[in-house]
């Protein structure tokens, strides 16, 4: 989804007792984690990883990257909790002339009050500030999270779409071969 933003967005209306802090990575990076994979989990397809194995993945996807802007990370706190996440890149990879919202999220308890249109209206804003007069998000579409009724009303629009199809084509036990048993031989 996209949005053209050619005048200032509405300023953000925050929910009471919810405070927007500036990111700080030596801090907060993996309580950043912690709340993005807490707002993936009703996401299709979320498969739960290890600790060890996923923020090393995370760290190399949003951190060790030529488009990582630490100043474009925005972390609503209620009180030393976070309760939702915009994570930005100052551009798109297919447009230059586009922010990105890489990952945006609000934690369960903090659904359904106000801080999603907030915390995108925050984003659009400071997008705008940087004269980015598009901005772009990747949504899936049939999440149950309500997040594309969000977005529409944040005024954002489809511009690309893709439709995934799954079809199981047998069920059973795997059959390749994991291992050879031990006293077997193969030529």
């Amino acid at each position: 989804m996209h949005i053209v933003v050619d005048t200032p967005p509405p300023a953000p209306c925050w929910p009471d007792d919810l405070v927007l802090k500036p990111f700080d990575p030596e801090c907060d990076l993996e309580a950043v984690y912690l709340a993005d994979i807490d707002c993936s989990k009703d996401h299709h397809g979320y498969i739960e990883e290890s600790f060890e194995i996923d923020f090393p993945r995370f760290h190399h996807y949003f951190i060790n990257t030529e488009n990582y802007d630490p100043t474009l990370w925005f972390i609503v706190w209620d009180r030393d909790e976070i309760a939702g996440i915009s994570i930005c890149r100052p551009y798109s990879r297919v447009d230059k002339n586009m922010g990105w919202v890489s990952s945006f999220g609000v934690r369960r308890p903090w659904r359904k009050k106000g801080l999603g249109l907030a915390l995108l209206q925050h984003s659009f804003g400071e997008f705008f500030k940087r004269g980015k007069k598009k901005v772009g998000l990747t949504v899936d579409a049939g999440s149950l999270t309500g997040a594309l009724d969000l977005y529409k009303k944040a005024g954002m629009s489809v511009f690309s779409q893709f439709d995934k199809n799954e079809k199981e084509l047998r069920a059973g036990e795997e059959i390749s071969l994991q291992k050879l048993e031990k006293g077997k031989q193969h030529d």
